[in-house]
């Protein structure tokens, strides 16, 4: 990872289909943003990820004994720097998604990446943060262009 390296917050949908289809484009493009970008979590944004991680409708995703939840946990946690919350948001008209606006605000991140179309991505840019969808970031990672 270079200094010149992206901030990045990911919202839980993509962390989630990044676990639960290891060879989909959530997947790919997460071992991408651990190569080449920082990425923040928030102890709120973590808990939020092992809630639905561990949520009984994800079980039979997870039937390989090898890659296991634990086992992505451990890499998300390994390949992320925790952030404390120093600034609230509440401007997202979903206040559940709130949580990831205010760790990329307080990280001082430069993009997060969503699948959530009606809240967090019609918010592009929030406070000079980049929103993109997880397609348009594979695309900026793979083109390497700037934004």
């Amino acid at each position: 990872m270079s200094s010149g390296a992206k901030g990045l917050v990911l919202d839980t949908n993509v962390l989630i289909s990044a676990a639960i289809f290891p060879h989909s484009m959530a997947a790919r493009t997460l071992s991408l943003a651990f190569a080449s970008c920082r990425l923040y979590r928030s102890q709120e944004t973590f808990q939020e990820v092992l809630s639905v991680l561990n949520r009984a409708k994800f079980d039979r995703y997870f039937v390989d004994p090898v890659f296991t939840r634990a086992m992505f946990l451990d890499i998300y946690e390994r390949y992320t720097m925790e952030v404390a919350v120093t600034h609230v948001c509440t401007e997202c008209v979903d206040p559940k998604d709130n949580m990831f606006l205010s760790l990329a605000v307080s990280a001082g991140a430069d993009i997060i990446v969503s699948g959530d179309k009606a809240h967090v991505l019609s918010m592009h840019p929030y406070r000079g943060i980049d929103i993109l969808s997880l397609a348009d970031f594979y695309r900026l990672m793979t083109q390497d262009t700037p934004l």
